[in-house]
């Protein structure tokens, strides 16, 4: 008791002094950028200028400790409140994205909006390296396995051993990518096919099935945060512009999984009905739903290109 008692006493001290509402709110702006696939949170912390100290919290981590107990490695006045900021969004805007992706009409216009976002991060990514062959071989690599990985992953959906493990491989991809700037780890979970899974399993996270859901996910991510924040301060400061080119070659493939026009069958699962696409369409022409979804797909443009450029100018 005492020993708590001191850690928490500890704790509320150093989030007064760290001013615990703004880190609260840099997660949750962090957590609601990491739901949308299109835009990395750590670009926000980039951004606000927690991202260097976000990787280093998390390297320093020594999770054999924490299971003994032991929390000195842990920076509670950074994490727990960031964390909670990040889990806020997730809960709250979860439900918003689970709606749009259950119904197959605003499916087609949240896509097309989200698949905007992408183009436009490529863009501004395009901009920051010079082009050259060792750029392009990694390009062409991200995106023959990002185009890969989105077309082999559709199919039906069942929490099986099979599902259970693609669970964890998700978690653990999707970290790493939401630990980078410039890639979304939930257009990794899109890439993989289980992106309304998970999504839905937030918004309804009082479902048994909605937890298994995400206890496997997190499992994928725990492990990755044991390897993933020390690989990538190491390849950011020896390789920036070669993994800058690897991301936009993943982002390039990545349009397939984003393509907003499929024939689909439904399924429920987790008692929320879930759209598998089992067919890749053209819309016809001049149809409401294309018109909609290009509009959407400018917008995105031109949201996320205008969210880049003041971004660009406060950086």
């Amino acid at each position: 008791m005492i020993f708590e008692k001191f850690i928490f006493t500890n704790f509320l001290k150093k989030a007064k002094e760290n001013k615990v509402q703004k880190t609260f709110l840099n997660g949750a702006l962090m957590g609601l950028t990491d739901l949308v696939p299109g835009i990395s949170g750590s670009t926000i912390a980039l951004v606000l200028g927690i991202y260097q100290k976000l990787l280093t919290s998390i390297k320093n981590i020594e999770f054999k400790s924490l299971l003994k107990l032991d929390f000195k490695s842990f920076d509670f006045a950074f994490l727990i409140p960031l964390i909670s900021g990040m889990i806020f969004s997730f809960l709250v805007f979860s439900k918003v994205f689970s709606f749009f992706l259950s119904h197959e009409f605003f499916r087609a216009i949240f896509l097309s909006f989200f698949l905007g976002a992408v183009l436009s991060c490529i863009y501004f990514l395009l901009k920051e390296i010079k082009i050259g062959f060792d750029n392009l071989f990694l390009m062409l690599i991200g995106s023959i396995i990002s185009f890969s990985v989105s077309y082999f992953s559709v199919g039906e959906i069942s929490l099986s051993f099979n599902f259970e493990v693609k669970l964890i491989i998700s978690g653990f991809i999707a970290i790493f990518a939401m630990l980078l700037p410039g890639i979304s780890g939930s257009l990794i979970l899109v890439m993989l096919g289980v992106y309304p899974i998970v999504i839905n399993a937030l918004s309804n996270i009082s479902n048994f099935e909605s937890l298994k859901i995400l206890v496997f996910l997190a499992i994928g991510i725990f492990l990755g945060l044991l390897v993933f924040p020390k690989i990538i301060l190491f390849f950011l400061k020896k390789y920036y512009f070669l993994v800058l080119s690897f991301l936009i070659g993943l982002m390039f493939g990545s349009i397939y999984a984003l393509w907003p026009f499929w024939i689909y069958k439904k399924n429920i699962f987790a008692n929320k009905t879930i759209l598998i696409p089992t067919k890749f369409k053209f819309p016809e022409v001049f149809s409401l739903e294309f018109l909609l979804s290009v509009s959407f797909l400018i917008l995105g443009c031109f949201i996320f290109f205008k969210i880049k450029q003041k971004l660009l100018i406060k950086s």
